[in-house]
């Protein structure tokens, strides 16, 4: 049997739905089933994974359903080393995506990208950022055939410190096409560094980002919403010292045709 039939039988008999559970709740793929497809292999069981044909492990990473006006989408996301890192321990990995549609209530694979873009590991082992699956995706559609989403990630420091930040994805039907249009910071955990013997208040901030995906120009039909981060908790300010985060702290980014990212 071909990967691509294995591919679809999986999809149909694992991903199939009763009406009752289609909304709100679809049952997703199986992680198997989105490693096969981007690696074009089966997934090896005791790993948790495949290897692309350069012979990189990919991990899977994070799924998403999506519910548009041209019908609900599934794509799974696998993260590898990227190109030229130490595929134990890299500072980048490359995102892979595989993306299914809802069809007479099996799902479908229509189509598989082996690198929308890359983002740092920020963590000292080289896996991938943390994403906040209890917050999941923030999406906005633009129109009927496109849509910008937010990932929150955690990377995780020295001594316990993490820093969060709002990876930003770009999904179009028409071409069926996954990139990534930047990444921003969204909040940070420092108070581990502080030294909670010594009888000092504690000098470091923690503060968590939220992410509004505004309205884009009606009138430009191939418009980037700008986005805004906010943040709640506590900052250092230009002082040095501990304060309550404000709407001061709040970043509004936009699209930049240039580089192709949120700036």
């Amino acid at each position: 049997m071909s990967v691509w039939a294995m591919l679809v039988l999986a999809g149909s008999v694992v991903g199939g739905l009763s009406p009752a559970s289609a909304d709100p709740d679809v049952v997703q793929p199986p992680k198997e089933t989105v490693l096969a497809a981007i690696c074009g292999i089966p997934a090896r069981a005791e790993t948790g994974t495949c290897r692309m044909k350069d012979g990189r492990p990919a991990e899977f990473w994070y799924g998403t359903t999506i519910s548009t006006s041209t019908g609900t989408w599934f794509t799974g996301f696998a993260t590898m080393a990227a190109p030229g890192e130490i595929a134990e321990m890299p500072n980048r990995r490359t995102i892979a995506a595989a993306t299914f549609a809802l069809e007479e209530m099996h799902w479908r694979l229509k189509g598989v990208q082996a690198d929308i873009g890359q983002i740092g590991t920020g963590n000292r082992n080289g896996d991938a950022p943390q994403v906040d699956e209890a917050l999941g995706a923030v999406t906005r559609p633009v129109n009927r055939i496109r849509l910008v989403m937010g990932l929150r990630l955690t990377s995780y420091g020295a001594a316990g410190a993490h820093s969060l930040s709002f990876l930003l994805l770009h999904f179009s039907k028409v071409p069926l096409r996954w990139r990534v249009v930047g990444e921003v910071p969204a909040g940070s955990d420092d108070t581990a560094a502080c030294d909670s013997d010594d009888g000092q208040p504690c000098g470091m901030g923690k503060s968590l980002g939220q992410l509004e995906i505004l309205a884009e120009d009606s009138f430009k039909p191939l418009a980037w919403p700008p986005i805004r981060v906010t943040l709640t908790g506590t900052v250092r300010g230009e002082d040095g010292k501990v304060r309550p985060a404000t709407g001061r702290d709040a970043r509004t980014y936009a699209f930049d045709e240039v580089s192709g990212t949120y700036r």
